[in-house]
């Protein structure tokens, strides 16, 4: 049996299934930040994944299952660059 389908598959299966409970809510940093009112002295950056999403999409379903299946390959490409490096 061919395992190859799978190894693709099914990790992106876990993003689809991950970016269905994606969080609306700031995460805790931002709370903190709100909480003691020093929000407004951090400086805007843009970034490709920006909100945990693409900003170019505008389906916020959509926009968090790429942003998510990216940072699957971008990891993937991670660990086979370290894994050369380690052998």
């Amino acid at each position: 049996m061919n395992k190859k389908p799978f190894v693709i598959t099914i990790p992106i299966l876990v993003v689809l299934l991950a970016s269905l409970f994606a969080s609306k809510r700031p995460d805790t940093l931002e709370t903190i930040a709100i909480s003691y009112s020093f929000e407004s002295q951090a400086k805007e950056i843009s970034s490709l994944f920006t909100g945990y999403s693409f900003p170019f999409i505008h389906n916020q379903f959509m926009s968090s299952f790429c942003a998510g299946t990216a940072g699957l390959f971008i990891i993937y490409i991670f660990y086979k660059v370290i894994k050369r490096f380690v052998k």
